[in-house]
């Protein structure tokens, strides 16, 4: 009877383990929560500061963050439709990189200082290896990106995801046709489907 007694104001070794077990689940999903939380605030912490600007990046200026940029003439093609009564004006410029280097025009200083040098006739002057290869390849240039545009239907470029499958698919085929630097970015500054 003592037995019945204890137990049922809680007493004893069952009435304990009640309370104990409990108590040590709240206190080890707390230290669990607390550990989980501390580590995937740090985790996030330090992707923050990843996508901070670093002291160096600070300091630049502003032209040197993006690089030279090279203009295309507008495109305006017949987009890859069954009743081929969609089409697609675009403009684009290309981000250059071509590793800093720039070719002054041959005769620039002498110019400059009053003497004889003659400018290059195809205006190279100050131009970059790279900017003068674009030049040079234009009519190329061209007929890559219209070849890869034709071949797209509206319903691909509509979509966001086209936009960039089409963005990395240009910028492949344009870095495989130079030698003297490569196309970092492509950007669409006009692009219109009817």
């Amino acid at each position: 009877m003592a037995d019945e007694a204890e137990q049922e104001s809680g007493g004893g070794k069952g009435g304990l383990m009640k309370l104990i077990l409990p108590l040590v689940a709240l206190l080890l999903g707390v230290g669990g929560g607390y550990f989980l939380g501390s580590s995937m605030g740090q985790k996030h912490t330090a992707e923050a500061e990843k996508l901070e600007p670093t002291q160096e990046q600070k300091s630049k200026k502003p032209e040197e963050m993006v690089g030279a940029m090279f203009k295309l003439d507008p495109f305006v093609v017949n987009l890859n439709e069954p009743k081929g009564n969609r089409y697609l004006k675009t403009t684009i410029q290309l981000e250059m990189d071509d590793g800093g280097k720039k070719e002054a025009g041959k005769g620039d200083k002498k110019e400059e200082a009053g003497g004889h040098g003659a400018a290059p006739k195809d205006g190279a002057a100050g131009k970059s290896p790279l900017e003068q290869e674009l030049e040079r390849r234009k009519p190329q240039l061209q007929d890559v990106i219209l070849a890869l545009l034709t071949s797209k239907s509206s319903k691909e470029l509509q979509a966001l995801e086209g936009k960039f499958r089409l963005r990395e698919e240009l910028l492949a085929r344009i870095n495989a046709l130079l030698v003297n630097g490569s196309i970092t970015r492509v950007y669409f500054t006009e692009f219109v489907i009817q």
